[in-house]
């Protein structure tokens, strides 16, 4: 049974299941944001509306494809990025920064996701507000990996890392 019809037979037929509808879609952004791959390959095929946005207008795609994870999530990831394309997720959608799916997994580094979205139609020439084709994302950081350049991240750790002196 579909989630959205099952939600409408719960309130006795009454269509005034906006609340919990906004309420499922937001349990598909949490579940992609804190690694709940099944769960969200479970809402997404029940019917959860897969181009929902965020007021950035960032859709489940995106925030699946922004997602950071290490090796041994890889696989579940990219079944849940392949799972939201087959159930109507818009490969060519646009947040609010004019950053696409593919921006995304370019910024990422994921060369699998970066497949799985090409082979579904991606424009690889989308250009996002800061005049960048999604390709500038994945060579900038194919250059901080070979170079060794600190990422943002780094910056962070190192502003929080302990100095020898704090210990004196």
């Amino acid at each position: 049974m579909d989630i959205k019809r099952k939600s409408l037979l719960d309130t006795n037929g009454n269509d005034s299941s906006f609340e919990e509808d906004q309420l499922i879609t937001d349990k598909l952004f949490a579940a992609i944001v804190s690694k709940k791959f099944k769960l969200a390959r479970i809402l997404a095929e029940g019917g959860v509306d897969v181009k929902a946005t965020l007021p950035s207008g960032i859709t489940p795609l995106m925030a699946a494809c922004d997602a950071v994870i290490d090796d041994r999530h890889l696989e579940k990831k990219c079944e849940v990025i392949s799972c939201l394309i087959r159930n109507g997720a818009d490969v060519n959608a646009k947040d609010n920064d004019d950053r696409t799916p593919l921006h995304y997994a370019c910024i990422n580094g994921c060369q699998d996701i970066i497949e799985i979205l090409k082979e579904n139609g991606a424009d690889q020439f989308a250009v996002d507000i800061n005049g960048k084709v999604p390709k500038f994302y994945s060579d900038k950081n194919f250059m901080q990996n070979k170079f060794k350049l600190p990422t943002r991240r780094d910056s962070i750790a190192v502003i929080n890392k302990p100095r020898m002196c704090d210990y004196y």
